[in-house]
């Protein structure tokens, strides 16, 4: 095999070896991104989350009756909703929440202690902290265990003071519970229970789970909890719903009536499960992967394609030097070969710019989305592929040749 005449034949035709070489290092590129891509979707969608998602059904609704305006109201349907939906069958348990977990934005506010030095900087991740007002049963029906202190009880509701025109609201002072990451960090050198934030008091210390996945290191466990039932008919409802084991579409089938059958003046904007909230919260991290996939497709399928017109009219533009070769004794596996060989110099070529390419494919996700970095097996996983594809595509044009004549061949000199 002559690698020099193999480059001078590629030298010949410069725009499509050009072309060939950019579009077999953009597949390398995309390719390995891809797969980052949908592992990372993958990985996000079946992580722990540290609660029970699979048994949650989630409910958003708004109240569109002016009788909702009435605090005493609001309450009164609220807690017949959750008696209701609680007896229903293959309901475990029901409760009220100003936000759900799984979510970006929301109901945040800074958690310091209250000793906290005035002239002192906050840091940056206790600035908007995920603040969740529901009932005394609100953690244990996510399934969350309370790991020091107490749960929230009957006593702990501030809802009533709140609402009560007679009362200061500056003055009432909430028992609260933080999620054990978020206790930590307010509290580093001492323990949490008993201590006084700008929240409230902390009774109580809930087992870390994931609240805001988006969020990076601990700071995606921070979360406070305290007993009150929000009243404000203008902001959504959210009910969620424990059931039992294999039960979730047979109840959230019956949900929307059951609310209704309360009271019908309220817009139900949806009920989907824990399950169904997680997908649609990495709905775009699965969109993105699985445009990347039908792209690399396509990209592969354009590769098989290029690499068989390649060969082809490499094949036909060197029919009189392959024709000398054979009638200089050369066999049909030697023939086979030098046809191979300029596909697998071009993909040599093209590994080492897709390295570029798949680099530089990584930045700029990187700039718009969170996204793991290339490794060296991906990448010889992907040139592995592309060689393959190219081969295969290869392989008809190249046979082809071997059935060339010397005789034939040597009469069109």
């Amino acid at each position: 095999m002559n690698i020099k005449a193999l480059l001078k034949a590629l030298r010949l035709r410069k725009f499509a070896t050009g072309l060939l070489l950019l579009q077999l290092s953009l597949t390398i590129g995309l390719m390995v991104n891809t797969v980052i891509l949908t592992n990372s979707a993958i990985e996000k969608l079946n992580k722990p989350l540290g609660f029970d998602v699979e048994q949650l059904i989630s409910v958003d609704l708004l109240p569109t009756s002016g009788a909702y305006r009435d605090t005493n109201y609001y309450q009164s349907i609220t807690k017949q909703d959750i008696a209701k939906i609680t007896a229903m069958d293959g309901v475990i348990s029901a409760a009220y929440y100003n936000q759900l977990p799984i979510q970006n934005g929301g109901w945040n506010g800074n958690v310091q202690a209250a000793d906290f030095p005035d002239d002192a900087v906050l840091a940056r991740e206790l600035r908007n902290i995920p603040q969740f007002y529901t009932s005394e049963i609100g953690l244990a029906n996510l399934g969350v265990e309370i790991i020091e202190g107490r749960a929230l009880n009957a006593s702990d509701d501030i809802t009533s003071d709140f609402y009560n025109p007679a009362k200061n609201k500056d003055d009432i002072e909430q028992n609260i519970i933080l999620t054990e990451s978020l206790a930590k960090a307010v509290f580093p050198d001492r323990v949490a229970i008993g201590e006084l934030t700008n929240n409230g008091r902390v009774v109580g210390i809930a087992k870390d789970f994931v609240i805001s996945p988006s969020h990076k290191g601990k700071a995606k466990y921070y979360g406070l909890f305290g007993n009150f039932l929000f009243s404000q008919s203008d902001f959504e409802q959210h009910y969620v719903v424990r059931v039992e084991p294999g039960k979730v579409e047979q109840v959230q089938a019956k949900l929307s009536d059951t609310i209704l059958s309360v009271q019908a003046e309220r817009d139900i904007i949806r009920v989907q499960s824990m399950t169904e909230r997680l997908k649609n919260y990495y709905s775009q991290d699965s969109g993105l992967a699985s445009l990347f996939a039908m792209l690399s497709l396509l990209m592969i399928l354009v590769t098989v394609v290029s690499s068989f017109a390649h060969a082809h009219f490499h094949v036909t533009q060197q029919r009189k030097f392959i024709g000398i070769r054979r009638a200089l004794g050369a066999r049909k596996k030697d023939i086979m070969l030098y046809v191979f060989s300029e596909n697998w110099l071009l993909n040599l070529g093209a590994s080492i710019i897709g390295v570029a390419t798949m680099i530089g494919l990584n930045i700029a996700l990187s700039q718009v989305i969170t996204i793991d970095k290339p490794s060296v097996l991906l990448y010889a996983l992907a040139v592995f592929v592309v060689f393959a594809a190219g081969s295969l595509a290869t392989w008809l044009p190249a046979y082809k040749t071997t059935k060339i004549s010397p005789v034939i061949a040597t009469k069109t000199l």
